[in-house]
């Protein structure tokens, strides 16, 4: 389906896009301001543009988008969605929350006290991060707040909060196993009789560097969990995506296996005309249609190639392990942002990392505020390599 010409993929889009109509009672377009969504979301306008009048649109603000894209999203919201636009909102803390730093000394304390079956459940668990609470006396919560290792009530459950707490995202989700604080990790690991069999490996990793953080629960906590309530509290049944099966591997099978529109178990439909295309079909869409675009994918380095493919948040470092990865060019064009989300933390995640599949512990005592101005860091390599896990195995540090 993919080599068909783009005519019939888009005739294919736009039956979609009509059953969806007919099937759908309340209806959203997840839009991220990216090419896809703008795409999609141009699309159903021109196919059924009376019922698109009514259409729901929802943007997810993760609170890190890139500036060209955040402000494109809200331009086009306001002209395309009128009223019928909305931006989610991250969720705030209900109850103070400690840092790690603090989970850990509070954790220590536990079980120094001989009351660690108190705070677990029968599977060896942590009960809730937040169970620690009951562990912390006044002069205990003072002293943390002096130290500033306390998330207050109301904070935002932003990307920040999430890398402190659960940690960066650093290369794919292959590389996270472990859903959970770190802290809640820790327990797990030492208490729990329920780990999997075929995660020795990476079991192995965390306890030699306990501290290690890296995770992918950002996605869930600032994109998926706001939308999903959002779309509950306006009603909608039904969402439009702009996925495409050729962005990756569990997209591809993830249409082979549901097709472009289905229903989830309880009732939700979803919906994907645009499975089918690809990213030069979606250009060739959006040039013939003089349809806008974020002015971020306009962007060049000084060879005048392109910085992005796609969008997405900027401190985003899934794609790590290779050349032209959201890391790499938020390090040479948006210096500001990247000197922020380094020296918060994700400079040491990735430094230990590289020391834990390096096996080479004695690297991880090197300080990394120094390792960040070491010139040339690995995205200054002379001789290019497909795979920067290649260096990673040598020693060489990612920075």
């Amino acid at each position: 389906m993919w080599e068909l010409p783009l005519e019939f993929k888009l005739n294919v889009a736009r039956k979609i896009i009509r059953d969806t109509f007919k099937q759908g009672k309340k209806i959203a377009l997840a839009f991220s301001g990216g090419k896809d969504s703008t795409a999609l979301w141009h699309l159903i306008r021109e196919t059924c543009p009376e019922q698109a009048k009514d259409m729901v649109v929802i943007f997810g603000n993760t609170g890190v988008e890139y500036p060209e894209s955040l402000s494109f999203a809200r331009k086009l919201g306001k002209e395309w969605g009128g009223e019928n636009f909305h931006e989610t909102k991250l969720d705030r803390l209900k109850i103070p929350r400690l840092k790690y730093e603090a989970q850990k000394e509070v954790w220590s304390l536990i079980e120094e006290s001989g009351e660690v079956s108190k705070y677990l459940n029968k599977k060896g668990r942590l009960l809730s991060t937040d169970k620690l609470n009951e562990a912390v006396t006044p002069e205990m919560w003072e002293d943390f707040r002096r130290r500033k290792l306390v998330w207050e009530a109301g904070t935002l459950v932003s990307f920040w909060f999430i890398a402190e707490q659960y940690g960066f995202p650093i290369l794919g989700k292959d590389a996270t196993k472990l859903d959970a604080p770190r802290i809640n990790i820790n327990v797990f690991l030492k208490y729990s009789s329920e780990q999997s069999k075929g995660n020795e490996k990476y079991y192995g990793i965390l306890r030699k560097f306990p501290d290690l953080r890296i995770s992918h629960s950002c996605c869930v906590f600032i994109k998926e969990r706001p939308s999903q309530k959002l779309q509950k509290k306006l009603g909608c049944d039904t969402l439009f995506r702009g996925l495409l099966a050729s962005e990756s591997r569990r997209r591809t099978f993830t249409f082979l296996d549901y097709g472009f529109l289905y229903r989830t178990a309880d009732g939700y439909l979803y919906s994907n005309p645009l499975s089918i295309l690809t990213d030069e079909d979606i250009w060739e869409y959006i040039r013939s249609r003089n349809c806008p675009y974020a002015p971020l994918y306009d962007l060049t380095d000084a060879d005048g190639n392109k910085l992005f493919e796609r969008n997405g948040c900027y401190t985003c470092g899934t794609g790590l392990a290779y050349e032209g990865n959201n890391l790499e060019i938020l390090r040479k064009h948006y210096p500001n942002k990247w000197q922020a989300l380094m020296r918060y933390g994700m400079a040491k995640e990735i430094k230990t990392f590289a020391c834990a599949i390096s096996d080479d512990i004695k690297l991880n005592a090197l300080e990394h505020d120094w390792l960040l101005d070491m010139r040339p860091c690995a995205f200054d390599r002379l001789t290019p390599k497909k795979n920067l896990l290649e260096d990673l195995q040598y020693g060489t540090l990612l920075f």
